[in-house]
């Protein structure tokens, strides 16, 4: 099965079985002997249709196009209604040169890595060029047109993916210093888009960032989410100049594929209309950082979609906005759940302890799909406080194993963790009765999830209470 394949696979999947989108979850499908490219093509195109699906290969992530904003984005629709924020004359430094103007709006807006159906290809005599400036370490261009790619169907009842219905399309271009039209790139795939929302792109590498919004508008920037002690999760902003609407600036270089951590903010006569995080220019530079982990029990024995460890690590990271000397990271467990495939899903739990003493748990549910691709998902997330030391901690998760074909069945299993005096467990229901009883080996079971099961007690071997957890859910940063 090759790379698209499986993305379109998954694309379909992902709108029966996806839990809640989370960002920058490893969304990755590889097959080896692509090129870097090629990769980051496939890269984004998934990450543009599934939201939720994981996968990796050591850290090939490119920063996907919007793949902030189904998860972490809100607006006051009364403050967008009327004002379109591509419209008006171009904006940014270079936008009195005429002739570099028109020779960057006929730029291809396909490429042999980012071409198909659902592609905006914006009719030229509909283009427009928005932005065009020099920026810290580069220049760029805003071009805006036509959508081809909307459906006829323009019922939003019958589509999840607004920007599809828009008549207005976008596409980001990106050189190194003083490039000429011919020497810039497309920098993701061009969609659709909500003219009355502001754009922006972001350089992990350089650190600039770009925000195109309307004048008048306010821009404000946030590095990363700051997690309290108490796991209370808030922000800290800084307003930027924006004349005629537009920011440019520079933020710290990280060394992630893209700025995972990095959201801005719009206001409009006091009302916010936005806030996400910006379009994602890929690091050429980056490199996966060696994150050292401590595994609170032994390793199982190896597989391929073990991979998807270090790459799951480094992206919270990123998410986070932390390096790995400011950060604890603890794999408290690993093992094989049954799927519905030839091979076992592997569940990896880990928790990053950060800098407040408040912990950060992540999951990934990954499948060895043959021929180097690994799939899979998650089975959640979550923020706890500081002071119970994470070997004491006890989590559950729901993982629901597919094999990512389009008549899949879902096996459900309860993985509970508790630490090694818990001999035993039972799942409970809402109003508390007891669902089902298991016995733990080294405070660990896997188990079929009891459907409605609400919360799961450990107990110890006289019947003495230990602990009660809820199921991760998936955490939430504040943004």
């Amino acid at each position: 099965m090759d790379t698209d394949e499986l993305a379109q696979r998954l694309a379909r999947l992902a709108e029966r079985t996806a839990p809640p989108p989370r960002e920058e979850l490893a969304q990755v499908v590889l097959e080896r002997g692509r090129t870097q490219r090629r990769q980051r093509a496939a890269v984004t195109s998934l990450v543009a249709a599934v939201a939720a699906v994981v996968v990796a290969a050591p850290l090939l992530l490119d920063g996907p196009p919007g793949g902030h904003r189904a998860a972490d984005e809100h607006a006051v629709a009364t403050s967008i209604a009327g004002v379109d924020v591509l419209a008006g004359p171009t904006r940014g430094s270079l936008a009195g040169d005429a002739a570099f103007l028109e020779a960057v709006r006929r730029l291809p807006w396909t490429s042999e890595d980012m071409s198909g159906s659902d592609v905006p290809d914006a009719p030229l005599d509909s283009r427009r060029v928005v932005f065009a400036g020099d920026v810290p370490g580069g220049r760029w261009v805003l071009v805006a047109g036509e959508n081809t790619a909307r459906p006829a169907n323009r019922d939003p009842a019958a589509q999840t993916d607004l920007g599809a219905l828009s008549d207005t399309a976008i596409a980001w271009f990106a050189g190194p210093p003083g490039a000429t039209p011919g020497q810039l790139e497309l920098q993701s795939l061009p969609r659709g888009v909500d003219a009355g929302r502001p754009a922006a792109l972001a350089d992990a590498g350089t650190g600039a960032l770009v925000v195109v919004a309307a004048p008048g508008d306010t821009v404000e920037v946030s590095l990363r989410p700051e997690v309290a002690a108490d796991g209370e999760v808030g922000r800290s902003w800084q307003e930027l100049a924006a004349p005629d609407g537009v920011a440019v600036t520079t933020t710290p270089p990280v060394s992630s594929p893209y700025a995972g951590a990095l959201r801005y903010r719009v206001t409009r006569q006091g009302a916010e209309v936005v806030t996400t995080g910006p379009d994602g220019r890929w690091n050429e530079s980056s490199t996966a950082p060696d994150v050292p982990v401590d595994w609170l029990r032994p390793a199982p024995p190896a597989s391929p979609a073990d991979v998807v460890l270090s790459s799951s690590v480094v992206q919270v990271l990123s998410m986070l906005g932390l390096s790995p000397e400011e950060t604890a990271v603890d794999v408290v467990w690993a093992g094989d759940v049954p799927a519905p495939y030839t091979r076992p899903a592997r569940v990896h739990l880990f928790s990053v302890t950060l800098p407040s003493g408040a912990t950060y748990t992540d999951t990934s549910l990954s499948l060895d799909m043959g021929g180097g691709a690994v799939a899979g998902t998650s089975c959640g997330s979550g923020i706890r406080p500081a002071g119970l030391p994470v070997p004491e901690q006890t989590f559950a998760l729901r993982c629901d194993a597919t094999d990512f074909s389009d008549d899949s069945g879902v096996i459900s299993s309860l993985v509970l963790v508790a630490p090694a005096g818990a001999t035993s467990a039972r799942a409970l229901d809402l109003d508390g009765g007891v669902l089902a009883e298991f016995p733990l080996t080294d405070g660990v079971a896997v188990v079929p999830f009891p459907e409605r099961a609400a919360s799961v007690q450990t107990m110890t071997a006289d019947g003495s209470v230990l602990a009660s957890t809820r199921p991760l859910a998936f955490a939430d940063l504040g943004d």
